[in-house]
Protein backbone atom coordinates (compact mmCIF):
# COMPACT_ATOMS: atom_id res chain seq x y z
CA UNK A 1 0.00 0.00 0.00
CA UNK A 2 1.75 3.16 -1.05
CA UNK A 3 2.03 6.07 1.57
CA UNK A 4 -0.70 9.04 1.70
CA UNK A 5 -0.44 12.13 2.31
CA UNK A 6 -2.18 13.86 5.37
CA UNK A 7 -2.97 17.25 6.80
CA UNK A 8 -2.54 15.62 11.15
CA UNK A 9 -0.41 12.76 12.94
CA UNK A 10 -0.05 12.48 16.28
CA UNK A 11 3.43 12.67 18.22
CA UNK A 12 4.91 10.18 20.80
CA UNK A 13 2.38 12.04 23.78
CA UNK A 14 -0.92 11.30 21.69
CA UNK A 15 -0.40 15.25 20.77
CA UNK A 16 -1.76 16.34 16.88
CA UNK A 17 1.08 17.22 14.45
CA UNK A 18 0.27 19.39 11.94
CA UNK A 19 2.72 20.84 9.23
CA UNK A 20 4.88 23.95 10.27
CA UNK A 21 4.91 22.68 14.43
CA UNK A 22 8.17 22.66 16.32
CA UNK A 23 9.06 19.20 17.04
CA UNK A 24 12.29 17.53 18.97
CA UNK A 25 13.29 14.05 17.88
CA UNK A 26 13.72 11.58 20.57
CA UNK A 27 16.70 9.55 19.00
CA UNK A 28 18.85 12.45 18.28
CA UNK A 29 17.81 15.29 19.97
CA UNK A 30 16.79 17.55 17.08
CA UNK A 31 14.93 20.44 17.00
CA UNK A 32 13.12 20.76 13.68
CA UNK A 33 9.54 21.93 11.59
CA UNK A 34 7.68 19.59 10.19
CA UNK A 35 7.77 20.42 6.31
CA UNK A 36 5.25 16.69 5.52
CA UNK A 37 3.32 14.04 7.03
CA UNK A 38 2.14 10.73 5.05
CA UNK A 39 0.52 7.57 6.52
CA UNK A 40 1.49 4.45 5.54
CA UNK A 41 -0.99 2.42 7.33
CA UNK A 42 -3.68 2.80 9.81
CA UNK A 43 -1.13 2.73 12.64
CA UNK A 44 2.14 4.26 11.13
CA UNK A 45 2.69 7.54 9.99
CA UNK A 46 5.68 9.11 9.36
CA UNK A 47 6.79 13.20 9.34
CA UNK A 48 9.73 14.98 7.22
CA UNK A 49 11.53 17.07 9.32
CA UNK A 50 13.41 20.06 8.36
CA UNK A 51 15.91 21.20 11.17
CA UNK A 52 15.81 24.69 12.08
CA UNK A 53 19.31 25.86 12.06
CA UNK A 54 19.15 24.44 8.04
CA UNK A 55 16.31 26.30 6.96
CA UNK A 56 17.17 25.56 3.14
CA UNK A 57 18.30 21.18 4.09
CA UNK A 58 16.39 19.04 2.79
CA UNK A 59 13.79 17.03 4.86
CA UNK A 60 14.89 13.96 6.73
CA UNK A 61 11.85 11.47 7.36
CA UNK A 62 11.11 10.07 10.73
CA UNK A 63 7.96 8.05 12.46
CA UNK A 64 5.71 10.27 14.16
CA UNK A 65 5.71 8.42 17.02
CA UNK A 66 9.12 8.96 17.83
CA UNK A 67 8.35 13.22 17.99
CA UNK A 68 7.31 15.32 20.18
CA UNK A 69 5.99 18.62 19.75
CA UNK A 70 7.33 21.58 21.15
CA UNK A 71 5.27 24.59 19.73
CA UNK A 72 2.60 24.91 17.57
CA UNK A 73 2.91 26.60 14.04
CA UNK A 74 0.62 29.73 13.94
CA UNK A 75 -2.40 29.12 11.78
CA UNK A 76 -5.07 31.36 10.22
CA UNK A 77 -8.50 30.98 11.10
CA UNK A 78 -10.83 31.19 7.93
Amino acid sequence: MPAKKTSKTHDVDGRELRKGDTVATLTDNVTAKVTDIVVETDLTSFVCLRPVHRPFSKGVWHAADQVQRIAVAKRDEK
